[in-house]
């Protein structure tokens, strides 16, 4: 009994706060949606799923949505094959690797404030380097930041710089690679970009795909870089999802807690379904 009693001792502690912290605010999330909430008088006047109606019907909503599925974009196509390439250069080089891991993982302890602040510098259209960089080139100087058209290509492009854990765990898995397979590629003269495509990627696709699905999720759910950038401007450019439901919550004319509640779990059930999406999806190209 002692034995099997045991791990559960172990594991409780972590299901208690999974539960208490993350499940509980999904389904008190879908509670006050129900309601016209009253934060000084909960819950308020039950509204059944009018708010959910409500929301559909504004602009702002539906814009967001876009604004959200141009970040996924965006985020995929700028900052997620980066890490794996920087990785796989890692694995190809054969000094200098403690050196370089370490430069990739130094860019984690930045806060993600302190690197806004000086990309904001770089974006700025007076004097900001961007726009210096252009003159160099006799191209016109942009507004950046402050054009509906960039902002939020502004917003992701310094995930270009990679680097991070994620370069790290692509580095495990290509050191995961049994030695065997790697010395009879070289043998059979498999080498270089062959072995690249037909050894090295092959055996991450697993951890490729996992950070593949954290990467939508991810970006589904972008807030903060949103939020510090530009607060959601210009004219809700690049309002996403959760800076919609933030403004919703804490910030418009009418504040409306009820409304925000219904939007954070549509965003929980789209997000949801598209990861379910992709995991069958990984499972019937494996099978």
């Amino acid at each position: 009994m002692r034995y099997r009693i045991a791990p559960w001792l172990f594991v409780l502690p972590g299901l208690f706060f999974t539960i208490g912290l993350r499940y509980y605010p999904i389904v008190r999330a879908f509670y006050i949606s129900l309601f016209n909430y009253n934060p000084i008088n909960p819950p308020g006047v039950y509204v059944g799923l009018k708010n959910y109606a409500d929301i559909f019907k504004q602009a702002a909503y539906w814009n967001a949505w876009t604004n959200t599925f141009i970040f996924l974009g965006l985020t995929l196509l700028i900052t997620f094959l980066i890490p794996i390439i920087q990785a796989v250069f890692l694995g190809e080089i054969f000094r200098g690797k403690g050196f370089l891991s370490t430069i990739y993982l130094v860019t984690m302890v930045v806060p993600v404030s302190v690197n806004v602040i000086i990309w904001k510098w770089i974006w700025q259209p007076d004097y900001g380097v961007a726009n210096q960089l252009l003159k160099l080139f006799n191209l016109p100087p942009q507004l950046w930041l402050s054009d509906m058209n960039w902002t939020k290509f502004c917003i992701v492009f310094p995930g270009i710089i990679g680097g991070g854990v994620t370069v790290l765990i692509y580095w495990a898995a290509i050191l995961g690679i049994p030695s065997e397979i790697m010395e009879s590629a070289r043998i059979d003269g498999c080498s270089g970009w062959k072995r690249i495509f037909r050894i090295v990627l092959p055996n991450m696709k697993f951890i490729i795909f996992l950070n593949f699905l954290l990467a939508v999720i991810f970006a589904m759910q972008i807030m903060d870089a949103p939020f510090m950038f530009t607060s959601g401007g210009p004219a809700g450019a690049s309002t996403s999802m959760g800076v919609y439901i933030y403004n919703t919550a804490m910030t418009n004319q009418v504040i409306s807690y009820g409304r925000s509640g219904a939007a954070s779990v549509i965003l929980f059930l789209v997000v949801a379904v598209m990861t379910v999406v992709e995991m069958r999806f990984n499972r019937s190209e494996r099978e």
